[in-house]
C-alpha cells in the first residue's frame, strides 16, 4: 500500500513539473544578452529585439543612427564608421559606431527658418534575426532607431537583351 501511495505522489509531482512555468522577472529580456560586454565610457548600448516570423530572411533592418539637430531645407545627413565586431569565444556579432560627424548636404537657398530634424548616418540593411536581436554601440548623445523591410511575395523574371 505504501509503495502505491509512493508511486503516485512521485508521478504526481512529475507531472506538475512539467506545467509549471519558468520564473519571470524584469531582467528576462537582458538575459539573453549577457554575454555582450558592458558599453565603454562614452558609450550606451542599444539592443534592436525584433519579432518572430514566419522567414527572417525576407526581412531586413535599416539602422538609423542620429540625433535630431537644426536644420534648414537642405538635405542633411551623418556620416560615421559602424563597424561590425566578433565576440570572442561566441560567434556573436555586435555594432559598433565611432567617428560621427556632419556629412554631405544639399546647398539650396532656404527662405525659411530652421527646424529640428532626427539626422542619421546612412547605413545598409542589415540582417533580421528574431532569435538574437541586434547588440549596437553608439556614442552617448546619439539615439538608435531602425524599420523593417519585407520582401513580398512575388517574385518576377528579368529580361534577358
Amino acid at each position: 500500500m505504501f509503495k502505491n501511495i509512493t508511486l503516485a505522489l512521485s508521478l504526481l509531482l512529475a507531472a506538475s513539473s512539467l506545467y509549471a512555468e519558468p520564473a519571470k522577472n524584469e531582467n528576462s529580456k537582458k538575459d539573453k544578452y549577457h554575454m555582450f560586454p558592458e558599453a565603454k565610457a562614452g558609450y550606451e548600448r542599444y539592443i534592436v529585439d525584433v519579432p518572430k516570423t514566419d522567414n527572417d530572411y525576407d526581412h531586413k533592418i535599416e539602422l538609423l543612427i542620429g540625433k535630431n539637430l537644426m536644420v534648414d531645407c537642405n538635405h542633411a545627413s551623418l556620416s560615421g564608421k559602424i563597424e561590425n565586431k566578433s565576440l570572442k569565444g561566441w560567434g556573436y556579432h555586435y555594432l559598433e559606431v565611432s567617428d560621427i560627424q556632419r556629412g554631405p548636404t544639399t546647398m539650396m537657398a532656404c527662405p525659411d527658418s530652421k527646424t529640428e530634424k532626427f539626422i542619421s548616418i546612412r547605413d545598409t540593411l542589415r540582417r533580421y534575426n528574431s532569435r538574437l536581436g541586434t547588440v549596437i554601440y553608439a556614442p552617448k548623445g546619439f539615439e538608435v532607431r531602425y524599420r523593417v523591410w519585407s520582401a513580398g511575395d512575388t517574385v518576377k523574371q528579368a529580361e534577358q537583351r
